[in-house]
């Protein structure tokens, strides 16, 4: 019995008017219709095709290569993102793949968005098939144990899992890349591209990355995440030099060693001052 989402090589067994039917062994038919070859084929040839079902739910056959299938994972752009449904990924045949809402985080910011790059592997319900992003481990049983990191290496990587703690990334060579919170600014989104430096070596594919900016180039954005956290808190920060890490992380995204740097250099400038615990912004 043919099945959607696998490759196989069949027979052409007769021409209709709106394409081939293909044969297996076991006489089971399928269409590959005149737009999805690329050439002519005669009766008896053999033709290696992808087996997927069509708008209506038929199963079908292409002689593209998909970039996925239900056996053999793989990287997929996004085509199209449709709020409480999920986002439709290109596998290079003729119906788009839908990664379900339910792969999706809640807050429809983090979604992936068009042109992004997804991880997927195939599935197959009720005479459908959709894309399941891979995980951790899903991921790590795929990596590529004769390419290894180096210590402040930066690499590609896309975001494929974001948490309260951080960043899961993965590169095209399948490494997990982790990234902190304390370790990047801003906002990121699921499937975004990134340059990341590793930071710290777990084993030969799993790794800590950074994507903070030198020293001298983020100190100016660190400042004004501070300054734009007191003038939303009545001008003021329940933080001071003598913080802890623990009570820092809480409340700034910043790690202890960043967060004092840039205290450092807005009291320097005359932009704050201190008093029990706290930190003032001057007037």
């Amino acid at each position: 019995m043919l099945k959607a989402g696998y490759i196989y090589t069949l027979k052409v067994d007769r021409k209709s008017d709106i394409g081939y039917m293909l044969r297996d062994e076991d006489n089971n038919e399928v269409l590959l219709h005149f737009q999805e070859t690329k050439k002519e084929l005669n009766k008896g040839e053999d033709v290696k095709v992808f087996i997927y079902f069509d708008k209506k739910h038929r199963l079908c056959a292409t002689t593209n290569t998909p970039y996925v299938t239900m056996n053999k994972p793989g990287f997929v752009r996004v085509v199209e993102s449709i709020s409480n449904t999920g986002v439709f990924v290109s596998n290079n045949t003729g119906k788009d793949i839908l990664v379900s809402v339910d792969y999706l985080p809640y807050n429809l910011s983090l979604w992936p968005e068009v042109d992004d790059t997804l991880l997927v592997l195939l599935k197959e319900k009720r005479d459908t098939l959709f894309a399941k992003p891979l995980n951790r481990f899903e991921i790590l049983d795929l990596a590529n144990d004769e390419v290894k990191y180096e210590l402040n290496q930066t690499v590609e990587a896309y975001i494929f899992h974001i948490s309260e703690e951080g960043m899961s990334l993965v590169t095209r060579d399948f490494k997990n890349i982790f990234v902190h919170k304390t370790m990047f600014r801003g906002t990121y989104h699921m499937g975004q591209l990134v340059e990341t430096k590793i930071i710290h070596v777990k084993n030969d594919n799993e790794y800590n990355g950074s994507l903070i900016k030198q020293k001298e180039a983020q100190i100016d954005p660190d400042k004004d995440l501070l300054i734009n956290y007191m003038k939303a808190h009545n001008n003021e920060m329940p933080l001071d030099a003598k913080s802890s890490s623990d009570d820092v992380e809480k409340i700034i995204p910043l790690s202890r060693k960043a967060f004092k740097r840039a205290l450092g250099g807005l009291y320097k400038d005359g932009k704050v001052t201190f008093e029990n615990g706290k930190t003032y912004l001057t007037k």
